[in-house]
């Protein structure tokens, strides 16, 4: 990295700025955003500066996920903070062999992967296409619902959806012969922007259009509400890809690569 660059440590006294800087480009920055908004507590920031300029940012959630953004140099000098041997990483492509020299890719992030490493294209909707194929019975879902979320989806979704409705999320349920069968939620928020997570259907309710319907009644509520959703799609995820198209959205410029890992 240039000798001129230097790091800090983003404090709660110091956010405006950097959070300035994130409003530049709230479809890539969707998670930071929301969590130092939302949930503080379980977030650290650290961002290198060039003449005063940020040109790379390293963001730890939970002391188990980091997200890196910015240049490459920025990147090499940035790393060197991460006290983590097993982290979780979402970076830009261009950071793969900087962090891959100190961190060994174990297993991606979406299963679907056919590597260790999943890579997702960032999708934002285009209204002008949206065509929301609502086919089956949907619900939005509140607290009352979770005796039900937790018999027809397990333990993991349910703790999703609370999770998503104590955050001031939004969560749909699409049912099949009177059985919760799909879900769809989001819970991060950047000003009008809007992520859309925990797509899931019961395995053996799928290729019906379950999720697609879940999808597509809080697609048409986020923009009711003035929101513009994104999302994350695997780019070995076939089938959840064809979803989304069908729903109307598009690849931004976008790419991002998720992977767990351990230090080497």
């Amino acid at each position: 990295m240039k000798k001129s660059a230097r790091v800090v440590f983003v404090e709660n006294a110091d956010e405006d700025w950097f959070l300035n800087f994130l409003s530049e480009d709230k479809v890539l920055h969707v998670f930071t955003i929301s969590d130092l908004k939302y949930l503080r507590e379980k977030t650290r920031v650290w961002v290198a500066l060039e003449s005063n300029s940020v040109c790379g940012y390293l963001f730890e959630f939970d002391k188990r996920i980091i997200h890196t953004h910015g240049t490459t140099d920025s990147i090499v000098s940035l790393l060197s903070l991460i006290d983590l041997d097993e982290p979780t990483f979402i970076i830009e492509p261009h950071h793969k062999p900087v962090i891959t020299h100190l961190f060994e890719p174990t297993e991606p992030t979406d299963s679907s992967s056919k590597t260790k490493i999943t890579t997702y294209y960032v999708m934002k909707l285009d209204a002008y296409t949206f065509k929301p194929p609502i086919k089956h019975h949907v619900k939005k879902l509140t607290t009352e619902y979770l005796p039900e979320v937790l018999e027809q989806l397990g333990e993991k979704r349910k703790e999703r959806i609370e999770n998503v409705i104590h955050r001031g999320g939004i969560v749909y349920g699409a049912y099949e012969k009177g059985l919760l069968a799909a879900m769809a939620t989001v819970s991060e928020f950047a000003d009008n922007i809007a992520l859309i997570r925990g797509v899931y259907t019961i395995p053996s309710m799928r290729n019906k259009g379950l999720a697609t319907s879940a999808s597509s009644a809080l697609v048409e509520e986020l923009t009711s509400l003035g929101k513009e959703p994104i999302l994350w799609v695997a780019k070995d995820n076939l089938p959840a890809r064809k979803v989304y198209r069908k729903i109307g959205f598009k690849k931004t410029e976008h790419t991002l690569l998720g992977f767990k890992a351990k230090r080497t």
